[in-house]
């Protein structure tokens, strides 16, 4: 028994020392790394700044890109389980917020969907709540022969095919038509709903995914790990062989006007699985000079492991020529605001 008291001792001083020894190892190499701020607390380099687009504690739900409009459509969530509140924003590709607008499921034409009704506010700005069209009589309804008859026009005519549960949503020259599915599965045919899949026009799709470039932009060396300062740590033993480590990742962002923005992420189980960096295609009106960085909080590291989405850009980027469009964009509405404002002055 002594024995066994004198080995629980030993471990337990042995554990406390590499403890301590761990932890001021960490501090001395943070001090070589004072330079790297966490992104939310950047202030940028000489010739690029950092914007706070969807602040530390925000965990972004969608990522969409507009390729008619040129911006972005981001959907962040923040709070509790029980009391999560959501936020859209329309922001362009150099990371000017245009708008915040109603968080509904956004379709891959830009239509904004809910249940209750539909609205075209990423298309063009309106958020008024339309309703859906119902083209079926009580008759059409109740008898599948005059149910089918319409349903085979509708599907025909339709751009869109929108599939939500049992329902139908056609789209037919920019209305919205809704079709309960209202018959049993002895009423109909098996395969009925397999028959007539989703479908879109090509020419409708405007909205598509925001593509993550981290690996390539590693591969490129444009974005480096320099080096892992761990901060805690767990060996796994027994039923739980898993070995755990947590720390600050400090990375350096090169930019192509020669600046070097250096900045940590504090992280578990790799920088990658935690932190996102995008730059959107030139191909698509982005620009080589403007890149976004999502970040996902760690539950495990609330004070440490900050959430957020950010935007580098170069201070001077309204000169860019990638920015001509948006600037013309912003003269032909000053244009047309002034011309409304002297026909109301008539």
């Amino acid at each position: 028994m002594k024995h066994s008291i004198n080995l629980s001792l030993i471990c337990l001083v042995l554990l406390t020392s590499c403890t301590y020894f761990q932890n001021k190892k960490a501090e001395k190499q943070m001090q070589d790394y004072t330079a790297y701020k966490d992104l939310h607390q950047h202030q940028g380099t000489d010739n690029y700044e950092v914007i706070t687009l969807l602040n530390t504690n925000t965990n972004l739900e969608e990522k969409l890109i507009d390729k008619k409009q040129l911006i972005l459509s981001i959907i962040g969530t923040k709070g509790s389980l029980d009391n999560v509140k959501f936020n859209r924003l329309k922001i362009d590709f150099f990371g000017n917020i245009h708008a915040q607008g109603l968080v509904y499921e956004t379709l891959k034409d830009g239509t904004m969907w809910h249940k209750e009704g539909y609205n075209n506010w990423l298309i063009n700005g309106d958020d008024t709540k339309l309703q859906y069209l119902d083209p079926l009589t009580e008759k059409d309804e109740k008898n599948w022969e005059n149910y089918t008859a319409k349903f085979n026009i509708l599907y025909k005519e339709a751009s869109y095919v929108y599939k939500k549960v049992s329902n139908y949503y056609f789209k037919i020259d920019d209305q919205w038509y809704k079709v309960k599915d209202s018959f049993t599965p002895k009423e109909r045919p098996k395969d009925f709903r397999s028959q007539y899949p989703e479908k879109i026009d090509p020419e409708e799709i405007r909205m598509q995914p925001l593509q993550e470039s981290m690996e390539a932009l590693m591969k490129q060396n444009i974005i480096k790990v320099i080096d892992y300062v761990q901060m805690d740590s767990e060996q796994g033993i027994g039923l739980n062989p898993i070995n755990f480590s947590s720390g600050y990742y400090m990375l350096e962002l090169y930019l192509p006007q020669g600046d070097t923005l250096k900045f940590r992420r504090y992280g578990a189980m790799g920088v990658s699985s935690e932190l996102f960096v995008y730059q959107i295609p030139e191909a698509l009106g982005g620009s080589k000079e403007v890149f976004f960085i999502e970040q996902e909080p760690n539950s495990l590291y609330p004070d440490q492991s900050f959430a957020g989405f950010y935007a580098i850009r170069p201070k001077n980027y309204k000169q860019l020529p990638e920015y001509r469009p948006l600037l013309e964009k912003e003269k032909q509405k000053q244009l047309k605001s002034r011309r409304l404002f002297l026909s109301n002055e008539k």
